[in-house]
């Protein structure tokens, strides 16, 4: 049994120590919905928490199970578990790791808020969430710029209609590194 718990103990500590080439970053950030900032924690040697929020389109529905996003103006809030699985490969093939570059899995949680004016009541942005699991990679540009792109799958639910639909999802962005 001690050991089974030492065991599970080095476990633990081995899953959250931090590792020197991660590193904290606070970005602006410009993506297919709009822009905003973000800040990119390692918890681990291979994982990462990404809290982000933001300005842009929202989640439209005119009608039942038609979604778009809109390019009126909505708030969204979101946080991104990411495993990154490529770092050692990148390492032993001299590539960069600056600015956590690597091929990753993540979930993703986002959180739109509605239209912020009421000028177009006829066709209002509604409250939605879409939780999502996609494949990315995220890879330096040089200095403090960054690329992401992700593909996967996300759930979308519609708070104010009380809709859901499952999609294809595709991320893609611009970051600069502020610290």
């Amino acid at each position: 049994m001690k050991k089974l718990i030492y065991l599970l103990m080095l476990f633990v500590l081995n899953l959250f120590s931090q590792e020197e080439s991660l590193e904290n970053q606070f970005k602006l950030e410009y993506n297919l919905l709009g822009v905003g900032v973000s800040y990119e924690i390692p918890i681990s040697e291979k994982f990462l928490i990404d809290f982000g929020a933001g300005v842009g389109g929202g989640v439209d529905n005119a009608e039942s199970y038609v979604w778009d996003f809109n390019s009126s103006l909505a708030a969204y809030f979101k946080g991104e578990f990411k495993y990154l699985y490529n770092r050692e490969k990148r390492l032993k093939k001299g590539k960069s790791l600056e600015n956590n570059a690597g091929n990753y899995i993540a979930f993703q949680t986002k959180y739109f808020t509605g239209r912020f004016s009421e000028i177009d009541i006829f066709n209002p942005l509604n409250r939605a969430i879409l939780n999502e699991f996609h494949w990315g990679l995220q890879r330096s540009l040089g200095g403090n710029w960054l690329f992401n792109f992700h593909i996967g799958f996300g759930f979308l639910r519609n708070i104010d209609e009380d809709y859901n639909l499952l999609s294809p999802a595709l991320g893609l962005k611009f970051s600069y590194k502020l610290f």
